[in-house]
């Protein structure tokens, strides 16, 4: 629509006709192409972009930005396939991340399809007969092969499938979790690549008893005995309580249920200065994106790139970050890690101040970091003129750094957010996404 703003053609379709916006003359072009798409004896079904501007007469709706669609379209007689990515994208993440193959984000586990019901509450019986079921997706973007293909829709298809025709008092996961067991020796018989990730061992750091150490937990969402290794170690004990940790360590552990060994999960946990001790925000980040809290930036853990849901916590809005180390240190650098990924609305801070102190009361300013930079080439329209460049700031993971020896106790990060999205790059105008992970202190 923003295209159609600036196109003569389209705005002149749209004073021709009486069209007060972008909305209406899409919805001009649907109803339209729908009277085309009727006269053949076809049907037409859109995703529920078409809702904007006006319904065509006879049109079905794929809700797929929530359940709210579906509502709309079922309220106004119209038939509806769910399809929200809360619950039916099957290329989102279905284990812990960190040790899943790439995705695109969210996270969708197979109880988490299991628990959907497509029929929304806030519709009355006789509306129930416009939704005509759901429907899972898998989007490619990051899977290349047809085994990574079924890799993410195995088996959250059969938890779909059985969602879909089990009437909802009959529904049952704990039985349905039992009679999936049965299932992968013949998925495995058919070489179905099917993901064991509801097997897959859970590693959750959280804040020891004691500061500058981290307790993880260890848990499957099976009932199945966990198995951990450290250190590199060829020896797996049996896991009994929360590991303690205090230095440098690799941490790997599975999990056996009935002779089903699920994938191996592992972290490695790696300690500075600021690791496990206390740390505040001046605002917390936004609820979709605080998964273990402020923990998460002293946590040991170094978000890698496109995990986004577990190991970056996220802001719309510039933050203040104190982290106590506990007592007065010598220390020479101070860096925290940023994501820049605008095709994601992700932008890296506009700098980051590092201040420092010895009371907690009075902060001095240590320096400014800024985003690290590249050269582009730039290839002017007249083919005479020189080749020039430009800068651009790194896509991936951003270090925000700071060298300087000094004395501290306290040390205080001041990040700066750019604002609304720039002009040209993807959400334009929209607040951006700011992304923030581990904060080191050496």
């Amino acid at each position: 629509k923003e295209a159609w703003k600036k196109c003569a053609k389209c705005q002149a379709r749209k004073n021709a006709h009486g069209l007060k916006d972008e909305h209406e003359l899409q919805s001009y072009f649907i109803q339209r192409i729908e009277k085309f798409v009727n006269s053949k004896g076809r049907k037409i079904i859109g995703w529920d972009e078409i809702l904007e501007g006006g319904l065509a007469p006879n049109a079905a709706v794929m809700s797929w930005q929530g359940i709210e669609g579906g509502i709309a379209a079922a309220r106004s007689g119209h038939y509806a396939v769910m399809s929200p990515g809360s619950h039916c994208y099957f290329d989102h993440y279905q284990g812990d991340p960190a040790n899943e193959p790439l995705a695109i984000g969210g996270f969708t586990t197979v109880q988490k399809v299991y628990s959907y019901e497509p029929i929304p509450a806030e519709l009355k019986p006789e509306e129930h007969k416009y939704i005509l079921g759901a429907q899972g997706n898998v989007w490619t973007e990051y899977i290349l092969t047809p085994e990574h293909v079924e890799y993410m829709a195995v088996p959250r298809m059969l938890a779909l499938a059985e969602v879909l025709w089990t009437p909802k008092e009959k529904r049952n996961e704990a039985d349905f979790l039992s009679r999936l067991e049965n299932e992968f020796p013949k998925l495995d018989a058919m070489k179905v690549n099917a993901s064991k990730s509801l097997y897959q061992v859970s590693l959750l750091p959280r804040p020891g008893k004691i500061a500058g150490t981290i307790e993880v937990q260890v848990s499957t969402s099976t009932s199945g005995s966990i198995a951990i290794q450290t250190n590199g170690s060829p020896d797996w004990m049996g896991y009994v309580t929360p590991l303690l940790l205090d230095s440098d360590t690799k941490l790997r552990a599975r999990s056996e249920k009935n002779g089903i060994i699920g994938p191996e999960s592992e972290r490695q946990f790696m300690f500075n200065a600021a690791t496990a001790q206390k740390i505040t925000l001046s605002n917390a980040p936004h609820e979709r994106y605080n998964d273990g809290g402020a923990f998460t930036l002293v946590d040991g853990i170094t978000a890698q790139e496109k995990r986004v849901n577990t190991e970056w916590l996220g802001w719309r809005e510039g933050v203040t970050i104190t982290v106590d180390l506990g007592s007065l240190q010598e220390i020479s650098r101070m860096s925290v890690g940023a994501l820049h990924e605008t095709y994601s609305w992700i932008h890296a801070p506009k700098a980051i101040e590092f201040l420092v102190s010895t009371d907690g009361k009075n902060y001095t300013s240590a320096g400014m970091a800024f985003p690290q930079m590249r050269e582009i080439p730039v290839i002017p329209a007249d083919p005479i003129k020189r080749r020039s460049t430009s800068m651009a700031r790194v896509h991936g993971r951003n270090m925000f750094a700071f060298d300087k020896p000094t004395q501290a106790r306290y040390v205080r990060l001041v990040v700066l957010h750019i604002g609304d999205i720039p002009a040209g790059d993807p959400g334009a105008g929209n607040p951006a996404w700011m992304f923030l992970d581990e904060v080191e202190v050496r």
